[in-house]
């Protein structure tokens, strides 16, 4: 039964303290009447402890703002966040412009890394037969179908959710469908995304996907830290510039003229394949991800210490930075016709030392 301002309360008991349910908190649809995302449609999620998130349906179906109790989570970049009508240069780096940024920002569903070309010649349209993928491709720009969305109750707990579906395709190419679910509880300080990719083509697709969990301040700020189960030293990906790579799990306050920093860490996961991955300040305030390892075998790190431009990307993905090097690792996933991928994340708050602490203990029984 949902917890709330300190005590747990059945349906019952919660119903006949309020008018209405979204006194306390629900799903709503809302709409961005001004700016740059005039248009785009939110799905704004409270689950009452102070978790509030809001799905940008026009963007992928991803989270943009997300915080908790009045602090954020999430980065936002100066170019805010953008309606999709406004992406630009596919090829090239015009993801940087629009997709970038908010609480994640999920890269695929065909590719990943800074802009590649690649053999498409087996979509049989032979003016086409290489095509060039811009930097970390497009699905986050890609407008979603709303499926359904609200609230229900199962006894006495109260679920919070919704369903879309982005659909990337063209013709003589590929034809991708992303069918993504959001749940919550209410009371709880957590979120769950279940994402299912299928080929819905009648050919062969290759497919990458990446989640680009862009965290901000004040959870990152000067000797905030990673709490991750790393296995070993990490390595600086192909195509991204060498760095200090012992800097990893600590970071610092915003820096001049800071250069980005990347990094491959290699995670141990739990039985079930699990991987606990956290960030939290000084202050015992912070968030974690659990991704599935079976699922998302890699993991990259994003520094960004600038000003500015000041934030640290959770990033679990199917295979490294970029698609030849994939190719070559043979991590690169092709989707036979009907063949479906399925992907999990699971998102909460750290609130307080403790929780910091329980985190912490999870994480050193996987290296310890």
């Amino acid at each position: 039964m949902p917890y709330l301002f300190g005590k747990h309360y059945t349906r019952a008991e919660l119903m006949r303290r309020v008018g209405h349910l979204s006194q306390i908190g629900g799903v709503q649809l809302l709409a961005a009447e001004d700016g740059v995302a005039r248009g785009v449609r939110y799905l704004e999620f409270r689950t009452g402890s102070g978790l509030h998130f809001k799905v940008a349906i026009e963007r992928g179906m991803d989270v943009g703002y997300c915080e908790y109790q009045g602090q954020s989570l999430a980065w936002i970049p100066a170019t805010m966040l953008p309606g999709p009508w406004y992406f630009e240069q596919q090829d090239s780096f015009g993801w940087l412009r629009t997709a970038l940024g908010g609480f994640n920002t999920s890269a695929g569903m065909v590719h990943i890394g800074n802009p590649e070309t690649a053999d498409v010649s087996r979509y049989h349209f032979p003016a086409r037969a290489k095509e060039t993928y811009g930097v970390h491709d497009r699905m986050a720009m890609i407008p979603g179908q709303l499926m359904r969305y609200g609230e229900r109750w199962e006894g006495d707990e109260c679920i919070l959710e919704a369903e879309g579906r982005v659909v990337q395709a063209q013709a003589y190419g590929e034809n991708l469908v992303l069918t993504r679910r959001y749940t919550a509880r209410l009371g709880e300080s957590r979120f769950f995304m279940h994402d299912e990719i299928e080929n819905a083509g009648f050919l062969p697709a290759e497919h990458m996907l990446l989640y680009h969990i862009n965290i901000g301040f004040p959870v990152v700020d000067d000797g905030s830290e990673l709490i991750a189960p790393v296995s070993k030293p990490p390595s600086i990906p192909d195509g991204l510039p060498s760095s200090d790579a012992t800097a990893y799990s600590h970071f610092i306050a915003p820096q001049k003229d800071w250069q980005l920093q990347g990094f491959e860490l290699e995670m141990r996961a739990e039985a079930d394949g699990s991987v606990p991955v956290g960030i939290a300040n000084r202050d015992g305030f912070g968030v974690y991800v659990v991704y599935n390892q079976q699922q998302m075998p890699q993991y990259l790190e994003w520094r960004m210490m600038g000003e500015g431009q000041y934030a640290v990307g959770i990033e679990p993905c199917t295979n490294t930075f970029g698609r030849e090097i994939a190719r070559e690792r043979g991590q690169l996933i092709t989707l036979q016709p009907g063949e479906k991928r399925v992907y999990d994340l699971e998102v909460g708050v750290l609130d307080g030392a403790a929780a910091v602490e329980s985190l912490r203990q999870r994480v050193r029984q996987l290296i310890d």
